[in-house]
């Protein structure tokens, strides 16, 4: 994913909708849907499965009764939609079933964007106990390069999440839905969009 919390700070930063990136929850907790309102959170361009450097982020499903709390709750809810592709992605990649997801960084305090990253993604996530686990992540690494693990399993039983979240409704519709909303926000800047590493 090319940006995630980057589209958190645009609603604080670029919109003002938002007082800090705590606040969005509470925002967004305040409706109990997006009531329709679908954010593509492409502010970089797309990455896996997707690869277009030319997306854009795009709001859709805007009326005249959407507001701030709707718009708010679906840029949450979009950054959730990507992560689950990216789960959907590596699965197809690898040929693997992926059980439960691990979430550390700033959206993973997110109640909101976490339970909808278990309910889109049909999940459990264990939030990590550490905001910042690639250092945890490191120092295992270096554990087990010195010696103190003999194997990268005795180094992942020390894992124990903060929380877990169960996914608690069902969204496949959305999911459905979210694909047209990818199609809409491709190509965007055509020159872009044509780059292939």
């Amino acid at each position: 994913m090319l940006s995630a919390g980057a589209n958190v700070e645009w609603l604080r930063d670029g919109l003002g909708l938002i007082e800090s990136a705590a606040a969005s929850h509470d925002f967004a907790a305040s409706v109990d849907s997006a009531d329709g309102v679908v954010y593509v959170p492409a502010l970089l361009g797309l990455g896996t499965p997707h690869w277009d450097y030319g997306a854009r982020g795009t709001l859709l499903g805007v009326t005249r009764g959407t507001t701030a709390a709707h718009v708010v709750r679906a840029v949450l809810d979009g950054v959730a939609q990507r992560g689950a592709d990216l789960i959907d992605a590596a699965e197809a990649d690898s040929g693997s079933t992926i059980a439960a997801i691990r979430t550390d960084g700033g959206m993973s305090v997110n109640p909101t964007f976490v339970q909808a990253l278990a309910d889109l993604s049909v999940r459990p996530v264990e939030v990590s106990p550490a905001s910042d686990a690639t250092t945890r992540g490191a120092a295992f690494l270096a554990g087990l390069a010195v010696g103190v693990w003999d194997d990268v399993r005795d180094a992942a039983v020390l894992w124990t999440p903060a929380a877990t979240v169960q996914p608690a409704s069902d969204r496949s519709a959305d999911r459905a839905h979210w694909n047209e909303a990818i199609m809409r926000s491709r190509a965007w800047i055509p020159e872009l969009s044509a780059l292939d590493f």
